[in-house]
């Protein structure tokens, strides 16, 4: 297998996408509402709790695709470029914790530990990958 560490990342955060979009399709169905959120579009700071379980459903769903494709594509072209198989271990672990402290965290009342360090957990991976691709590209490995 040519990404074997990658291969294991994505089919275990796609059972997690394949997860999330069934979340998201029982709440459309228990709110009877076919596109949107209704009418609770938006949640004030602070009272996350408040949001209605579609909207919950949809965030977490959301921020799910808005970063594991990104965060995946880093890890596939680090293991290309044949990145020690522990820091890519390391970076699959911080990205599968985040994104399950992130759907912990979403709609629940601040302060709020769990979203906010999956956050930072996402942040740091992907910028962590991003400086050992430049690492790798500009040192000629």
């Amino acid at each position: 297998m040519l990404l074997p560490i990658t291969t294991a990342t994505a089919s275990l955060l796609g059972i997690v996408f394949v997860l999330l979009s069934i979340a998201v399709s029982g709440e459309r169905g228990k709110a009877k509402i076919g596109l949107g959120v209704g009418t609770d579009a938006a949640a004030p700071l602070g009272q996350e709790h408040s949001a209605s379980p579609l909207l919950v459903a949809v965030r977490r769903h959301g921020h799910f695709a808005e970063f594991v494709p990104l965060s995946l594509v880093l890890m596939a072209l680090l293991e290309l470029a044949r990145t020690s198989r522990y820091t890519l271990i390391g970076l699959a672990a911080a990205l599968i914790v985040s994104r399950l402290m992130i759907i912990i965290g979403i709609g629940r009342d601040a302060p709020n530990l769990m979203r906010a360090g999956g956050n930072v957990l996402q942040q740091l991976m992907i910028l962590t990958a991003c400086v050992i691709g430049l690492f790798a590209v500009f040192s000629g490995a």
